[in-house]
């Protein structure tokens, strides 16, 4: 996934979680890094390290190891199957430093995936930019152990979850912002422990409600006009 497919990805899920069209002319104008800063700021993502084995970037979830790309073992292991050149070895001293000498750690991992990029630990996945532990999952942007999820920006620990943004620590959620904790929600935004909501605002530990705001009910009318003040207020921030 290069940086205009991921763009145009976020800008999608942009548009389906914040639902009013109104706003989608102001999505269309945010560049992809700014979409990182303002949505991503606390997401564990890989760092920019430049690979041992070919001198190119590449990208790993930990900083303090040497580290090769995927390809770059791959490569090395045709040329010489990782075998070296047999010398004496005569005290612990010895073993540890020829140890690190090939304790390279892999960088890029990914199995069975397609259309990776700036990525670390992806499994089944297709469709990932700069994301770490995705399993599969498809189109994910700027996000940290996603499972068996789709359409997913700036959200970790999530399983089975949709058109997400900001969602954490979630099950089957969907067109939702800023989301913790939860089970079965849809369209809502800033929600916390709570279960089968739809279009809820600012709500905790509730159940089984729709069209409410701080834990308060609405009417469908009024509840609207008071998320369109929501959505403006998010995407002025």
């Amino acid at each position: 996934m290069d940086e205009k497919t991921a763009l145009q990805t976020a800008q999608k899920i942009l548009k389906q979680v914040f639902q009013f069209p109104e706003y989608h002319k102001r999505i269309e104008e945010l560049k992809l890094e700014r979409i990182e800063e303002k949505f991503s700021f606390d997401i564990p993502k890989p760092e920019e390290r430049i690979c041992a084995l070919s001198g190119k970037k590449t990208y790993a979830f930990f900083a303090d190891e040497k580290v090769a790309s995927l390809k770059a073992i791959a490569e090395e292991f045709q040329k010489t199957g990782w075998i070296r050149k047999k010398r004496s070895l005569n005290s612990m001293d010895d073993i540890l430093k020829a140890w690190e000498e090939i304790k390279i750690y892999t960088a890029e991992k990914q199995i069975n995936s397609l259309n990776i990029a700036k990525s670390d630990g992806i499994y089944n996945s297709r469709n990932i930019y700069k994301s770490i532990s995705i399993f599969d999952s498809r189109d994910i942007i700027f996000c940290y152990k996603i499972f068996n999820s789709a359409f997913m920006l700036a959200s970790r620990d999530n399983s089975s979850c949709s058109f997400g943004v900001r969602i954490s620590e979630s099950i089957n959620c969907s067109n939702c912002f800023e989301v913790s904790w939860s089970n079965k929600v849809s369209n809502s935004l800033f929600i916390h422990d709570s279960y089968d909501l739809y279009e809820c605002l600012f709500c905790s530990h509730l159940k089984s409600k729709k069209y409410c705001i701080a834990n308060m009910q609405f009417e469908k009318e009024e509840y609207f006009r008071l998320k369109r003040m929501v959505v403006e207020w998010v995407l002025n921030k």
